[in-house]
């Protein structure tokens, strides 16, 4: 490189230490135990922060259905399964307080097939709580700033890049931040249901007439809430995986900030929707239920900014947890040879920057296909998040019956039956939800998360199959001739013409003395072929010159052919071919020299029995940039 590159590179880094920050140390690399009235807003956020979007789905599939009179009960239909889910992971995390949660339980309990399909449902649930998240977000601008509105979709992926830069940098949530934001959401919600309640005074809304003749829609949009709904539940894996960051006894613990985190979103769920039926909300108005329900509540246009703030706010800090999720979770798979090994590896930041490029770059591109449409980016998301509690809670069967059988007469194994009942129930609930998303919302965008799952599932399985035939390859056996010194080398010398870089690589090929030595041509024109001929005559350099012909005009190609016919005929003898390379110091200079090169050795390198060594010449502007940096590094 020159001079001047140097200096551009040196710049680029100090800039990227300035942007991402310094160093960090691997033994800084430890979980961080928290206290549970901190946990719980830290890992609670995503399974709160559901309530700012969830409510536009429900109301959204009820208008559809001419229903909207029935918002109260799908909302406790759906507070409902939160509660039964939240009881059921509580005996989860109380059973695995560890932070592979759904994948290590299913694999161990299940197997790794059921394994790999849990971790990749996860991904793709993941992947759509950072679409949904933004999405929503760009919803929340767009309606405070109407002068916006069209560029949901910019939005959305700008904040996008913000959650990325700030997951590389390893910014964590500072305590009282997280908390406030926590704290704020639920104080806006509170106050919400008290203004709400006091100042309105209208008739409530009718009820629904379930046995009018348009019942089979009335069924379907009641299938459709509920479908939209369950989206409620997906933020509980995110505080079944929270066991390590929690203090002794963390199964006690982590169970018990679950069980508050639920208890919390499921409160803040029932006042929007409460609030959304109380004062008419229905889904062909435009704009986030939540803001159209503080509109109708205070008629204040900056109390309507306070809860747009405090939604934005949990809804950027449960996104942007996910992008840790993610990358722990991908890693994780990657350790076990499902992924590419390269999302296991930690940078100089301890951030997996693998997994967090990947949820950055695919949830941007589900956004911008889908347009930054909140209901849409719904209706695909929860498919992947109860595959892996469908699998999760049969996983626990299992496992409460595995210690059942081991277990003799009396409270604790009374427990332990009562414990089982409750995951097949859960279970049993779970598959339900996931059969009525799957066929409801199939249509709707359900398609296109299950083939992404099994479009990942696919290909984990892909991968796993070329590690483990990558270990087998490369195991030492018994009676390994690898290792085994070849009975000859034969030495090829690469000759274009009779120059200094030619002489050099002749000499380090007689400095190894090679069982035989050739130097090798490829005849173009044939005069060129005849002058070095005659030049190699005249030097008296002790080794033959051997002169391919080829009438196409192609390098590579006849010294392929050569070389493989010299290894056919002496299996055996390890064939090292000497290639004179040029080292340049401009960027530019690449494009003038080394081409064919480059491509012989590719090719060299791919068969068995033959090394390639490259012999380098440094031409003057490499020399010139060596002497300057030199000189640099002394002043």
């Amino acid at each position: 490189m020159s001079l001047g590159w140097c200096v551009v590179v040196t710049f680029l880094e100090r800039l990227k230490r300035i942007a991402f920050g310094a160093p960090i140390a691997t033994d800084r690399a430890r979980p961080q135990v928290l206290r549970t009235r901190l946990a719980i807003p830290l890992f609670g956020a995503g399974v709160l922060s559901a309530a700012v979007y969830a409510p536009d789905a429900v109301v959204d599939a009820l208008e559809r259905g001419g229903q909207s009179g029935a918002i109260p009960y799908m909302a406790a239909g759906v507070v409902f399964i939160m509660l039964l889910l939240g009881v059921a992971y509580r005996s989860n995390v109380r059973a695995r307080p560890d932070s592979r949660a759904d994948y290590g339980l299913v694999r161990d309990r299940l197997g790794t097939s059921a394994g790999v399909v849990t971790g990749g449902a996860l991904l793709i649930d993941y992947l759509f709580t950072v679409a949904v998240s933004v999405a929503a977000i760009a919803h929340i601008v767009t309606y405070l700033m109407p002068g916006l509105g069209g560029a949901e979709r910019a939005i959305a992926i700008g904040t996008i890049g913000a959650m990325t830069f700030a997951s590389l940098r390893g910014i964590r949530e500072r305590m009282r931040v997280v908390v406030a934001v926590w704290a704020g959401f639920l104080l806006a919600t509170g106050t919400m249901l008290v203004v709400g309640l006091t100042r309105h005074t209208r008739e409530v809304a009718d009820a629904v007439d379930a046995s009018a003749p348009t019942t089979w829609v009335v069924l379907v949009a009641y299938a459709g809430a509920v479908a939209s709904g369950a989206v409620m539940v997906t933020g509980i894996e995110h505080l079944a995986a929270a066991g390590p960051h929690h203090q002794s006894p963390q199964g006690q613990r982590a169970g018990r900030t679950l069980i508050v985190a639920v208890a919390a979103a499921a409160a803040a769920f029932l006042i929007v929707m409460a609030l959304a039926w109380t004062y008419r909300i229905n889904g062909g108005q435009e704009g986030p239920v939540i803001l159209r329900v503080a509109d109708g509540v205070f008629g204040n246009r900056i109390a309507v900014w306070a809860v747009a703030l405090a939604a934005v706010a949990i809804v950027y800090a449960a996104a942007s947890a996910v992008f840790r999720r993610f990358s722990h979770l991908s890693s994780l798979l990657a350790r076990d040879s499902y992924l590419p090994r390269q999302l296991s590896m930690l940078n100089d930041r301890l951030v997996f920057r693998g997994g967090v490029l990947t949820v950055a770059i695919a949830s941007a591109f589900v956004v911008f296909v889908a347009g930054a449409d909140v209901i849409q980016l719904v209706h695909m998301y929860v498919i992947g998040v109860f595959t892996a509690i469908v699998l999760g809670q049969v996983a626990m069967v299992r496992h409460t019956g595995s210690l059942l059988g081991v277990q003799p007469a009396g409270p604790m194994r009374t427990r332990l039956h009562f414990t089982r009942a409750l995951h097949i129930v859960a279970a049993i609930v779970a598959a339900a939800v996931w059969s009525v998303v799957a066929v409801v919302n199939f249509f709707q965008g359900a398609w296109v998360a299950i083939a992404m799952i099994v479009w990942l599932v696919a290909m984990m399985h892909a991968i796993q199959r070329h590690y483990r035939r990558v270990r087998h390859d490369l195991q030492i056996v018994p009676d390994d001739r690898t290792s085994a010194l070849p009975s000859a080398t034969h030495g090829v010398v690469l000759v274009a013409q009779l120059h200094r870089p030619a002489l050099r690589a002749l000499a380090y090929a007689k400095a190894a003395r090679h069982s035989s030595l050739e130097a090798v041509g490829v005849q173009i024109e044939r005069e060129a072929a005849q002058t070095l001929q005659r030049q190699w005559g005249e030097q008296e350099l002790g080794v033959p010159l051997v002169i391919l012909d080829s009438p196409y005009r192609d390098i590579v190609g006849p010294v392929m052919e050569y070389v493989r016919t010299i290894h056919r005929q002496s299996p055996r003898e390890v064939v090292v071919v000497y290639v004179p390379e040029y080292i340049v110091g401009t960027w530019w200079e690449r494009f003038l020299h080394n081409r064919s090169t480059v491509r012989l050795r590719e090719l060299l390198l791919r068969e068995e029995g033959i090394v390639v060594a490259a012999v380098p010449w440094h031409l003057e502007s490499a020399r010139t940039e060596t002497a300057n940096n030199a000189e640099g590094g002394s002043e």
